[in-house]
C-alpha cells in the first residue's frame, strides 16, 4: 500500500509541474480565480469503480455533463467538508443563475473505511445530487493517476485511527469525459461557479 500510495505522490508532483500554472493558459475571472485550463484535454482511460448506491462507474458515466471531481474521505476533518459545502454552493449558484450546474463526484482516498452505506450518508448530507466513488486500492490509484491528484495515509495510531494526506485541487471532466482543467485551492462558490461559465460557455 505505501508503494501504491508513494507512487501516486510522485505522479502528482510531476503532473503538478507538466500542468501547473507556468505551463497551461489561464482562465481568470474577475476575483482572480485561476482554473487552469489544458490546451489539449486528456480523454480517460478505461476504470471502473463504484457509485455510492453500489453501482459500477466508469468513464462512460462522465459523458454529456460537465462534472467536477474532488479526492476527499469521510472522517476528513476540515478540507473535505469545507469543499463539499463549497461545491454545494457553486451547483445553487449556476441553477439560481440559469446555468446548467455540473455534476460532482467525490473520490474516496480511504476505501478502507469509506464503505457503500459512509459514502451515501456523507454527500447526501451536502447534495442529494453528489455522487461518492469507491474502488479497490489498484483502481483508485488509476484513476488519481490520469489527473494528477495525490493521497497518502499516515500511519495508525495506537487506537488504529489515522488520516489521509490528498490533494485539494478539483478536477474538471468536461462532455465527452475528458480531463478539461483544474481549480487549485482555495475555493470559492462564486469564482468557481463564474469561471464554470466561461468554460462551458
Amino acid at each position: 500500500m505505501f508503494v501504491i500510495v508513494l507512487v501516486a505522490f510522485i505522479v502528482g508532483l510531476a503532473a503538478a509541474l507538466l500542468f501547473g500554472p507556468d505551463r497551461q493558459p489561464p482562465v481568470n475571472n474577475t476575483d482572480g480565480l485561476v482554473a487552469t485550463v489544458l490546451p489539449d484535454p486528456q480523454a480517460l482511460v478505461e476504470f471502473e469503480m463504484q457509485d455510492h448506491r453500489g453501482q459500477p462507474f466508469t468513464q462512460d458515466d462522465f459523458q454529456g455533463h460537465w462534472s467536477l471531481v474532488f479526492f476527499g474521505f469521510t472522517s476528513c476533518p476540515d478540507i473535505c467538508p469545507m469543499t463539499l459545502q463549497v461545491l454545494a454552493d457553486v451547483r445553487q449558484l449556476m441553477q439560481d443563475s440559469g446555468s446548467e450546474p455540473p455534476s460532482v463526484a467525490l473520490v474516496s482516498v480511504d476505501p478502507a473505511r469509506d464503505d457503500i452505506p459512509a459514502l451515501q450518508q456523507y454527500v447526501a448530507h451536502f447534495d442529494p445530487e453528489f455522487i461518492g466513488l469507491r474502488g479497490a486500492d489498484e483502481q483508485l490509484l488509476a484513476f488519481a493517476k490520469q489527473l494528477g491528484a495525490y493521497y497518502q495515509p499516515d500511519a495508525p495510531d495506537e487506537d488504529g485511527n489515522y488520516n489521509v494526506a490528498h490533494s485539494a485541487a478539483l478536477f474538471l471532466i468536461d462532455p465527452r469525459g475528458r480531463y478539461h482543467a483544474v481549480f487549485s485551492p482555495p475555493h470559492y462558490a462564486d469564482q468557481i461557479a463564474t469561471a464554470m461559465d466561461r468554460i462551458s460557455g
